[in-house]
């Protein structure tokens, strides 16, 4: 966006909204010397309501748990193993997220728990039920409270934790050996696929290699024992498509990751698979009509994470051309920011109708909300005098609007509006002012980035995390350098605490960040949302189709 339109630098750079601060944090969680001795946790209807919770809406999308088996051992109340202990209070953590509103902050308390009975040595544990707990603390919960690189390192210490055990072979023990315990492992291994997937996905992250000729383990079944799965309607349906779009999305993941432009054949290949994948999945996961609210939940998150996909493919074009600030295009150019518009419009249209007022639903939303409304309020600053800006416009206060509504469900859905609302402003404020006036060329671009409002952003003591995908042309500075300063505030896919930090204040400085001593946790890079411009390749005669 900056470099479409340098004078958002000054609509962004002033402090947000502190007007509903929360007053009140948790207080900083003092930590042990000593681990804790495990102790058993007796039944409770609380602890079974966040079970139920986390069952009905986060268990769907990675159904690594025996369900029955795990509400067996709860209700029993006999174990008090630390790897049990851990899994329990992850499942505590997150049906608290699950069951409760976005300002709720209970799911720290288990959180932290958790961690009592994680150690470092943890990564050398034999039992799944800790592969399990870390998949849960490094795929979902640390991107709740905006610790994404953590997240992401834990995550990848579970994955290599996973394939030490064997998690990603077939072996003929599990063929011949306990079903149940085979397809556990099966079901395992393959949520690890999709939650890594999945967030690096959105952090702009390469693969390194999570799928290829080593991993030779069959995908979840349905005949282990339908009646396990019965409570989630769907079964490992979900999952097992899951399987098949990660699959893509790792191919895509890693071509993105050299350059977000790609050359138009991949583009199409890429684009095809993904239609392709959508047009083919079963009827259950299609279809509008009415459902059990787990699989309905499923539908729409796997609907919107498909549009969010296809747009990133299209949308570097549109970057491109804005960039350079493009009177004249090729065709395959042309039609690539138009798929990349309607994906949008279809996006923000269809989430505006489908999103539900829980926590799973909200937090997926909001990102990919905010994630379409980028491309109207792009089209908005480049060709703000073309007759579709009020249809464009029209996109962008649908985004505001449903964003404010889901405030109670998204921690992150306030900040995005506010955001969102200040580069709605400020596209209109330059609209009245007349910025044909002053054209957008490349050169002019890379005068305004680096002019003395940078020097401050730009010296060596920035400390700028810079995606090495997120570079412009001629070193343009990029979104990045609006999340480095807080201007944008957004972590991966959910959360982020701004307005408690620009106090001072850490809403999650009671959480327990272990023994891992990961150290401390830069922002989302947004390889992703940044396209490398190429002017050159636009020098075509065919006029621009506004």
């Amino acid at each position: 966006m900056l470099k479409v339109q340098p004078q958002l630098r000054s609509a962004l750079a002033a402090p947000l909204d502190n007007s509903e601060i929360p007053h009140s944090f948790p207080a900083p969680h003092t930590r042990s010397s000593a681990q804790k001795d495990p102790q058993r946790i007796p039944w409770s209807w609380k602890g079974q309501t966040l079970i139920d919770a986390y069952f009905k809406r986060a268990h769907i999308f990675i159904p690594m748990l025996d369900e029955t088996s795990f509400r067996a051992d709860y209700l029993e109340g006999q174990r008090f193993d630390a790897p049990w202990l851990a899994l329990l209070n992850m499942v505590f953590a997150m049906g608290s997220i699950m069951a409760m509103k976005s300002d709720d902050y209970t799911h720290i308390n288990y959180y932290n728990k958790a961690m009592e009975y994680l150690p470092m040595d943890s990564f050398g544990s034999s039992h799944i039920e800790v592969v399990q707990a870390l998949a849960l603390i490094g795929g979902y919960y640390l991107h709740y409270i905006n610790r994404p690189n953590m997240a992401n390192a834990v995550l990848g210490g579970t994955i290599r934790m996973a394939t030490a055990l064997g998690l990603h072979r077939e072996s003929l023990s599990q063929s011949t050996g306990d079903v149940a315990v085979s397809e556990t492992r099966r079901r395992t291994w393959w949520s690890l696929f999709c939650l890594d997937t999945w967030s690096t996905t959105n952090m702009g992250r390469p693969s390194f290699g999570r799928f290829g000729p080593a991993v030779n383990l069959r995908v979840p079944e349905f005949g282990m024992n339908p009646s396990r799965d019965s409570s989630q309607n769907a079964g490992i349906l979900p999952l097992i498509e899951n399987i098949k779009f990660c699959k893509i999305a790792t191919t895509i993941q890693d071509m993105l990751a050299v350059t977000p432009l790609l050359p138009t054949e991949d583009r199409h290949n890429l684009d095809s698979q993904l239609v392709s994948w959508y047009s083919t999945l079963p009827w259950l996961l299609r279809t509008t009509d009415p459902c059990a609210e787990g699989l309905y939940i499923a539908r729409c998150i796997m609907k919107w994470r498909y549009q969010n996909l296809r747009m990133l493919l299209h949308r570097p074009v549109l970057l491109s051309l804005a960039s350079a600030n493009a009177q004249a295009a090729t065709d395959v150019d042309i039609a690539a920011t138009e798929t990349c518009r309607e994906l949008a419009k279809h996006t923000i249209e269809d989430m505006s109708r489908e999103w539900s007022r829980n926590q799973m639903s909200g937090w997926s939303a909001a990102w990919f909300l905010y994630q379409a409304a980028m491309v109207p309020l792009v089209s908005v600053f480049w060709q703000w005098n073309s007759p579709r800006v009020p249809e464009w416009r029209k996109q962008i206060e649908t985004v505001i609007e449903v964003l404010d509504a889901m405030q109670d469900w998204s921690v992150a859905a306030r900040r995005n509006r506010e955001v969102v609302c200040r580069m709605y402003e400020a596209s209109r404020t330059i609209a009245h002012t007349g910025s044909a006036e002053r054209p957008l060329t490349p050169d002019s671009l890379q005068s305004l980035a680096f002019g003395n409002e940078m020097s401050a952003l730009l010296s060596p003591d920035a400390d700028l995390q810079m995606s090495p995908i997120g570079l412009g042309p001629a070193g343009i500075p990029s979104m990045e350098i609006l999340e480095q300063h807080g201007m944008l505030g957004l972590g991966a896919e959910g959360a982020y605490w701004g307005q408690a930090e620009e106090m001072g204040l850490d809403p999650y400085s009671a959480v327990h960040d272990g023994s891992l001593d990961l150290g401390s946790q830069h922002p989302l890079d947004y390889g992703l949302m940044t396209a490398v411009g190429h002017p050159g390749s636009l020098e075509a005669s065919y006029p621009f189709i506004n």
